[in-house]
This record gives C-alpha cells, sequence and structure tokens, in this order.
C-alpha cells in the first residue's frame, strides 16, 4: 500500500486510500496548482497535519496518486505472462496500456506537465518517475524475460521497451491529446493488434 511509517498516530488503509482517491479527483478536476492540501484535508476527512505527517510536500503527494493509478490500472502479475508467448503476452500489456492513456483523467495529466515543464521541474519529475517510467520498467521486465527465454531477440532492453510503448503514441494519440476524436475500440483493438505483430516480427529477425 501507499502509507509510509512516519511518525504520528498509525494510519489504516481504508484512510490512505480515501486521501488518496481524494486527491486524485480533486487534481484531475481542478489541477495542480488550484488543488490545496486543505481543500484535500478537507474532503478526505484528515487534518493536514497528517497529510504532512506522510507525505513532505503536495508534490508527493501528487505523486503518490500517479503510483496509485499505475499500481490499479496498468501493473499486471508478471507471472500471469507467459515469456515463451511474447504474442499473447504483449497483447495484454498493450491492451492495458491503450486503456490507461486513453482515459481523459491521464490525458489531463499529461497535459497538465507539458505546461508545467518549466515552470515546475520537481511536480514533472515526479510524475514522470511514478508513471511513465514505472511503466517503462514493468513492460522492460517482461521483456527481459522474454529475452531470456529465446523468444524474442532483444539485445537493448531499455530501447526495445521505449520502441514497444511508441507504437501506441502516434497520430491518434496526438489527437487525443489534443482533445480531438479519440479512437473507437474496434480501432484501437487492431492497433494493438498491428503494433504487437510488428514488434514481434522485428524482434525474431
Amino acid at each position: 500500500m501507499l502509507e509510509k511509517k512516519k511518525r504520528g498516530r498509525p494510519f489504516d488503509n481504508k484512510k490512505m486510500e480515501l486521501l488518496i482517491s481524494t486527491a486524485k479527483r480533486l487534481f484531475s478536476e481542478n489541477g495542480f496548482e488550484r488543488t490545496t492540501i486543505d481543500s484535500i484535508a478537507e474532503e478526505s476527512g484528515v487534518t493536514k497535519m497528517t497529510i504532512y505527517n506522510h507525505f513532505k510536500s503536495k508534490e508527493e503527494l501528487f505523486g503518490a496518486t500517479i503510483t496509485n493509478r499505475i499500481k490499479k490500472e496498468f501493473a499486471f502479475d508478471i507471472e500471469t505472462l507467459d515469456p515463451r508467448n511474447p504474442s499473447d503476452g504483449l497483447m495484454k500489456i498493450a491492451s492495458r496500456f491503450i486503456l490507461l492513456i486513453r482515459k481523459e483523467e491521464v490525458l489531463g495529466t499529461y497535459r497538465t506537465m507539458f505546461s508545467s515543464a518549466l515552470t515546475h521541474p520537481k511536480l514533472c519529475l515526479e510524475f514522470f518517475e511514478k508513471g511513465p517510467l514505472e511503466v517503462h520498467q514493468q513492460v522492460a521486465k517482461y521483456l527481459q524475460q522474454c529475452s531470456k527465454e529465446g523468444s524474442l531477440k532483444i539485445t537493448n532492453i531499455d530501447i526495445s521497451t521505449s520502441q514497444f510503448l511508441s507504437l501506441f503514441l502516434g497520430l491518434d494519440h496526438i489527437r487525443c491529446m489534443l482533445g480531438l476524436k479519440k479512437p473507437t475500440k474496434k480501432d484501437d483493438e487492431q492497433l494493438i493488434f498491428k503494433n504487437v505483430d510488428f514488434f514481434i516480427q522485428a524482434s525474431r529477425n
């Protein structure tokens, strides 16, 4: 869980989950700048001091909401993905990745981060480490297993991971970022199938 062992009275998991979900909603609705620790404390029913006992800054709390989202909406049990069958494993990974990046809340967070790149570098670093980098590392672990099994020929895991994820960040993703028409579910299913097949073929030659 996201709870940190710090000073003060113990904070049970249900209260932590409520705090994180409240913060996630307020950040999504109001943006980082307009969301205050006071408002998060009031709506989650905890004190401001309690929040600071567990998170040293608003940036760190924001990072915890990103971690929470990744764990709930992308994280997978790597043991359930067969490295001897990368087509199936990568289809499952790609399906979760597409669902994640198509969510309006996620798109909104990316827009906020890009607009804050020059004014809030620490916030952007927190987002990068808790979001995109965590996704990258999870996919890299699976590709590493595939490479060890010999089901894929990969010489550089990090580069191959970036290449695989980048296949889903083309024109459709740019349209979504710009608030234009999103692809249909069928469009995304075809994109997943074609991209996974392309990556598999490229990684076996």
